[in-house]
């Protein structure tokens, strides 16, 4: 689950709610069908992501459950890690702003995420206070 919205940027509801129909392994792809607003969009899968998916059992749904049991084990989680719980939403946050920061495209992160506009997007990638000076130190 955790993987799911770090690493392919899904809401929790689209990463309850996702089957193994939508799954592509081979191809490292999936669909989310119902994502905001209705939306249909295709992501790409990390390394990662495919080896953790790899062993679930199918077919159903790829984790299910719902947003309340999904909060708790965070909480959990999060309180054994001795860190604080920020809720799902920041894994998507993650997602962006790695992504943003690894290729250096809104376009990018954008896509994977499903945004309509840029605008969207540059709330959730986070620039780098040192990209600017980084970039022009060589000039």
């Amino acid at each position: 689950m955790i993987l799911l919205c770090a690493h392919g940027g899904l809401r929790i509801q689209e990463a309850l709610t996702l089957t193994w129909a939508d799954v592509d392994l081979a191809a490292s792809v999936l669909t989310v069908r119902q994502g905001k607003a209705g939306k249909t969009r295709r992501v790409h899968l990390t390394g990662s992501l495919v080896r953790a998916l790899e062993p679930l059992p199918r077919p159903g749904p790829v984790i299910g459950g719902t947003q309340t049991a999904a909060r708790q084990r965070l909480k959990l989680i999060a309180q054994k890690c001795d860190t604080t719980y920020r809720g799902w939403h920041a894994f998507r946050h993650y997602a962006g702003t790695r992504l943003v920061r690894q290729t250096v495209s809104l376009e990018h992160a954008a896509r994977h995420l499903g945004h309509a506009t840029l605008g969207t997007t540059r709330v959730y990638a986070k620039w780098s206070d040192q990209a600017l000076p980084t970039a022009l130190a060589d000039w």
